[in-house]
C-alpha cells in the first residue's frame, strides 16, 4: 500500500511504554499498517533486542538503534526519524503515548 503518513517515535530506555505506543498504532490507527520509524538511543533495557525482533515480524516497522557517546536526545531522535520517512506526512509521538482510534485519519483531515 502507498502510505501517506508515518508514525515517528524516539525512545530511550522506555521499552514497556514503547511496546504500548507501537501497539496503539497497530490497533487504533485507521491506516494501521502505516510505516512506523523508531529511533532507539543508548538503550540498556532490552529495547534493542525487542526492536530487532519486531522488525522481523512487522515489515512496516523500521528501527534505528544507536549507541552514542554524545546523545542527540529526544528532539534529535525525532529529527532522525522524520528524515528517514518517505511519506508526505509524519505523526510524531513519544514512546509513552497511546494514540486514540483513527487519530491518523483525523490528523490527515486537517491538511
Amino acid at each position: 500500500m502507498n502510505h501517506k503518513i508515518t508514525t515517528c517515535i524516539s525512545s530511550n530506555n522506555n521499552l514497556e511504554y514503547l511496546k504500548l505506543a507501537v501497539k496503539s498504532v497497530r490497533t487504533n490507527a485507521y491506516y494501521n499498517d502505516m510505516p512506523i520509524i523508531v529511533y532507539a538511543e543508548n538503550c540498556t533495557d532490552g529495547t534493542d533486542e525487542w526492536l530487532l525482533n519486531q522488525m522481523q515480524i512487522d515489515s512496516n516497522l523500521k528501527g534505528y538503534i544507536e549507541h552514542n557517546d554524545i546523545s542527540i536526545g529526544i528532539g534529535g531522535g525525532m529529527d532522525y526519524c522524520v528524515k528517514k520517512s518517505n511519506t508526505e506526512f509524519v505523526n510524531i509521538i513519544h514512546s509513552d503515548m497511546w494514540i486514540a482510534p483513527n487519530q491518523d485519519k483525523e490528523l490527515l483531515k486537517l491538511f
